[in-house]
């Protein structure tokens, strides 16, 4: 990478690699600096993805395929930023690269090592019920396709009883001596695009996610939808695997409450409506569907037909808020809400509920980027409007969805714009 421009790009997730992507073609050396060991973010988690429907783990994948074939970009994953100094034209960032505990050179992804690794944990995002090894692959398209051991859980490094995986790797990749390394990058530029967390749902403690098994929030269906997800596609209980009789769906949870976040989250509604097409397409008329929301904020072009279109499905919607959940013996669940469109008290029971939770920033960079947060706890762009994309540090630019909640698309038209105002800064 000997071009004149260096950029920095934090988070790589769609809209972070979209940024990378552009300005990699305009000539810039770009270094993707990502905290996980996986790229694509949450986008790549998600089964459907609207107003395509296409596959998230499809649609992340032609991005970073792109990336990886272009030779003005550098991918730095499983690497947390440690230290940010200088200015516009002459930033220096501290990078841990951390350790893999696999030789990257060495290793062919054959395995062997997970083949043999007798720990088993749960995958996040999967509800307790899809797993993986210590020693394993990241993802199904990982970057760099290699395998790596979580310390976490390996029992070499909690009492050093174990090392199957590095007496059967074929190539002697396994290294459990290997440490993290750091590296220093100068750059011009830097754009922050770590994205969104999810709101902590249990925080609401009225629905009893992580009490009831079969409350599980949005990220979370959309895996059992996914046919690489825990249940080969499966929409069922959580507790027994069975098919659901019927499925609820809340919208709104931690969002449009001054008591947690004022403002909306911009995809929960579509998110249910999507959520409740899947579980149609699947069983059609043999299990029920109910969504609970507040307001429908079907925004965008093509939200409104489909939202007609699930309505005319036979998903019956009820404009409430649910009441606490109570669990019945059996593992089901009932809710009481009153439907303001029918002035009635209802009492719904569901096998399922889905809790469409709120966005919230993902700012842990914040104290070492000294970037300010807005009042809802995004980072402070210079202007709203006129200036979304730069912050009040000279040099640091926002892209995606730690600007604001915002979706798929909305992300990667913030990404370019982002990349456009990196290059015209130092031009």
């Amino acid at each position: 990478m000997t071009n004149k421009h260096s950029v920095l790009i934090i988070g790589g997730g769609v809209a972070g690699l979209q940024a990378t992507l552009d300005l990699a073609r305009v000539g810039f050396n770009v270094y993707l600096v990502e905290v996980k060991p996986r790229i694509g973010g949450h986008a790549s988690l998600l089964h459907r993805t609207f107003p395509t429907l296409e596959n998230g783990e499809e649609l992340t994948k032609k991005l970073f395929q792109n990336v990886i074939k272009h030779s003005n970009a550098k991918i730095l994953p499983y690497s947390e930023i440690e230290k940010v100094e200088g200015s516009i034209g002459d930033f220096k960032v501290k990078v841990l690269k951390k350790a893999r505990y696999v030789d990257e050179e060495k290793c062919t992804a054959c395995g062997e090592c997970e083949k043999v690794c007798p720990v088993t944990v749960p995958k996040d995002y999967e509800m307790g019920i899809g797993f993986r090894k210590a020693a394993y692959l990241p993802s199904p398209h990982p970057v760099p396709p290699k395998h790596l051991i979580d310390p976490q859980h390996c029992l070499y490094f909690k009492d050093g009883s174990c090392h199957a995986c590095r007496d059967v790797c074929p190539e002697n990749a396994v290294v459990f001596e290997q440490k993290t390394e750091e590296e220093i990058l100068d750059v011009d530029v830097i754009i922050v695009a770590t994205g969104f967390k999810p709101y902590d749902v249990t925080k609401e403690s009225q629905y009893k996610h992580g009490a009831y098994r079969n409350v599980i929030t949005g990220i979370e269906y959309e895996r059992l939808c996914n046919p690489n997800g825990p249940t080969g596609g499966k929409i069922v209980r959580i507790d027994n695997k069975e098919k659901p009789s019927s499925v609820g769906y809340i919208l709104c949870v931690g969002s449009r409450d001054e008591q947690n976040h004022g403002y909306c989250c911009r995809v929960g509604c579509i998110n249910a409506l999507k959520h409740a097409y899947l579980l149609k397409k699947q069983y059609g008329s043999e299990v029920e569907a109910y969504i609970c929301y507040i307001d429908m904020r079907t925004i965008g072009k093509k939200a409104e037909k489909f939202y007609r279109n699930i309505r005319e499905s036979g998903v019956n919607f009820i404009h409430g808020e649910p009441s606490e959940i109570r669990e019945l013996p059996d593992g089901s669940l009932t809710i009481d809400v009153y439907d303001q469109a029918t002035s009635k008290l209802l009492s719904i029971t569901t096998d399922l509920i889905v809790l469409e939770a709120e966005l919230e920033p993902e700012v842990d960079l914040q104290e070492k980027l000294k970037i300010p947060l807005n009042d809802d706890g995004f980072f402070k762009e210079v202007h709203p409007q006129l200036a979304a994309n730069e912050t009040p540090i000279q040099g640091i630019f926002l892209a995606g969805a730690v600007q604001e909640p915002m979706n798929i698309a909305e992300a990667l038209v913030r990404a370019s714009a982002a990349a456009t105002r990196a290059f015209i800064s130092i031009q």
